[in-house]
């Protein structure tokens, strides 16, 4: 069933069935001509990807529904003979899912690409040995098609990277509970607008074949271990991997036995995504919201957690708004002769030269050393986590107007020891580390082949304006050459003059959501700054 060789019977006797093979491509001239026909216009790698599709990852009577959904059937336009009962019932025209966009190919290449028979093919489309007249009924519904995929692109997404994934799938914005939910709700705005709704199983194939998800990824799913769980991956690759979670843990064990007085040990991470408004009314269903953010550093002796908030009308998420947050939460803390940091590996966001150089610059102008260290990819979960469990739990049932909400939400999560502390940031409060220039690379290598900026475990900022780096948490410290450093520095500007711009879509989105707001709220929504 998954298009391998097989031991099959013809009549009395034992015969091997060969495996599925992906045909030649269609090289017909006329094909080549017509404006119609995109056969030329599909490369061999994606024609293989749908082979692979339809044989590797669809059931028997998921490849029929796939075919079915390919293929338009409509009446004949011009027939070529003046027979009354003609061979030719019906026109046929096939479609190939190509990045998202379906583009209409001819029938040799539709079949030589997915590896079937015509006469499978014509059983699936037109179930063959029927009348013309039930044949022509069998049709898909491009009308219906098209309501179904405008109805699934409109909808609000958020790219992968506010899942904290490096997936090129597009999420959903987190309001649909499941499948079932996001088709009843399909069917829904189907009869709003007059619209014979799709079947479950084509709603959830289209779904699928326009890289669309529902769920958000996990951070704290490896993908190392699932490989080798799934015998993809060779033993020694995976047990690297696993020494290198194994020295991660056992350290951050270790410098947390460090913290004291004059060392102050923290753990950092940015919450999932949140939107505004927050509401159970459907109207968010189709509207795109603002996003907000919390970027949380968690001391783990004293257990205290800071919460940096801030909205998308207020600032993006660069490696400038992470330095800024992490500058402040250093120059907060005067007392402390050292910092210690743990993080994930997000480039972005905790290794990147930004962060670097304003890290340098704080630890020779403050003479407090600064050490950055981070969990092995897959293997990140930190005490920070807590805090923003501790916070998703109290949003349950909860609505949120306006950004300021979800600070008063986090100040009351929680009691013991004492509250989270929230500090609800503006465009002014952001600085413009970019043009420090003390450091010009932490790449610890410089020829191909060298370890690169992902291979960095450990670097270590000292108040003499050198750094440090390990590979290893085992390993010991090793400095960055020469070239790397400079000794000249400039004055951090503010990174905004004034709010950034939202986009105009967005915009719009958000007036016509005050609808489902109390009017008490509409001022700040009419204040946004937009495109």
């Amino acid at each position: 069933m998954r298009g391998q060789f097989y031991l099959g019977r013809k009549k009395n006797e034992f015969v091997i069935k060969e495996e599925r093979k992906m045909g030649g491509r269609c090289q017909s001239v006329s094909c080549k001509k017509s404006s119609k026909l995109h056969c030329s216009e599909i490369d061999e790698g994606k024609r293989e990807e749908i082979f692979k599709y339809f044989w590797g990852k669809l059931e028997w009577k998921e490849r029929r529904m796939y075919v079915k959904t390919s293929v338009e059937v409509s009446d004949v336009k011009r027939r070529r003979t003046e027979a009354v009962q003609s061979r030719r019932s019906a026109s046929l025209s096939c479609c190939l899912c190509v990045d998202g966009k379906r583009l209409r190919v001819c029938q040799r290449m539709f079949l030589s690409t997915l590896g079937i028979k015509q006469w499978t093919f014509l059983k699936w489309v037109g179930r063959r040995g029927e009348s013309p007249e039930k044949m022509t009924r069998v049709t898909v519904r491009t009308e219906e098609q098209d309501f179904l995929k405008t109805f699934l692109l409109d909808l609000p997404k958020v790219p992968s990277h506010y899942c904290r994934s490096s997936s090129s799938k597009m999420y959903l914005e987190p309001f649909f509970k499941s499948i079932s939910h996001l088709h009843t709700q399909y069917k829904q705005s189907c009869a709003d607008h007059s619209i014979q709704p799709l079947s479950r199983q084509v709603f959830t194939n289209t779904f699928n074949d326009l890289n669309l998800s529902l769920f958000h990824p996990k951070k704290d799913q490896c993908d190392t271990c699932c490989a080798f769980k799934a015998g993809n991956i060779e033993a020694a690759v995976w047990e690297e991997h696993c020494v290198k979670k194994d020295d991660a843990r056992a350290e951050k064990v270790k410098d947390k036995q460090l913290a004291n007085n004059t060392t102050l040990v923290a753990c950092m991470d940015l919450q999932g995504l949140l939107l505004c408004p927050k509401l159970q009314a459907s109207a968010l269903y189709y509207k795109m919201k603002l996003g907000v953010h919390n970027f949380t550093i968690y001391n783990m002796a004293s257990h205290e957690a800071k919460n940096y908030l801030w909205h998308e009308g207020e600032a993006g998420v660069s490696a400038n708004e992470f330095a800024s947050c992490i500058v402040d939460y250093l120059e907060a803390h005067p007392t402390y002769n050292e910092f210690i940091l743990w993080s994930d590996g997000c480039g972005y966001q905790n290794r990147n030269l930004v962060l670097s150089n304003a890290l340098l610059k704080f630890a020779t102008e403050k003479k407090k050393r600064v050490t950055q260290k981070y969990l092995e990819r897959g293997h990140t979960q930190m005490e920070c986590d807590s805090v923003h469990s501790v916070i998703e739990r109290k949003l349950r049932n909860r609505d949120i107007h306006v950004p300021a909400e979800y600070a008063a939400v986090i100040r009351g999560a929680r009691s013991s020891p004492k509250p989270y502390e929230v500090k609800y940031v503006g465009y002014s409060f952001f600085q413009d580390f970019s043009k420090v220039n003390i450091c010009k690379s932490i790449r610890p290598g410089s020829k191909v082949g060298d370890p690169t900026v992902h291979d960095l475990r450990a670097v270590r900022y000292n108040v003499d304006g050198s750094m440090e780096f390990k590979l290893l948490h085992s390993d010991n410290w090793q400095p960055f050459t020469s070239p790397s450093l400079r000794k000249t520095c400039v004055i951090v500007a503010p990174l905004y003059t004034s709010a950034p711009k939202i986009k105009a879509l967005k915009f719009k989105h958000l007036q016509e959501l005050k609808n489902v707001l109390p009017k008490d709220f509409h001022p700040f929504y009419n204040a946004l700054d937009h495109e």
